[in-house]
């Protein structure tokens, strides 16, 4: 899938976020994994932000119920940041 860098900037950021808000909450990738049935290797794509578009989007309300967070604070982090 061909994507234009700020889409592909947005989602590495979202991706770190994700990870930073599982860690926060000590979860492990396996335990993320096993609750919300999404494949270890993909959330781990997911966190690098190597996985876009729609089969990202369908996980995403899962990570959050998992993670015990709203939608919102999921997306709650500033896309004009350089996370490196």
């Amino acid at each position: 899938m061909n994507i234009d860098e700020q889409t592909e900037k947005a989602f590495t950021q979202l991706g770190k976020h994700i990870q930073i808000l599982r860690e926060n909450k000590n979860i492990t990738l396996d335990e993320l994994s096993k609750t919300t049935g999404i494949r270890k290797n993909y959330l781990k794509k997911i966190e690098d932000g190597l996985a876009y578009g729609v089969l990202v989007e369908k996980h995403l309300l899962k990570i959050a119920r998992t993670l015990k967070i709203s939608m919102q604070e999921l997306f709650d982090f500033d896309v004009s940041l350089h996370i490196f």
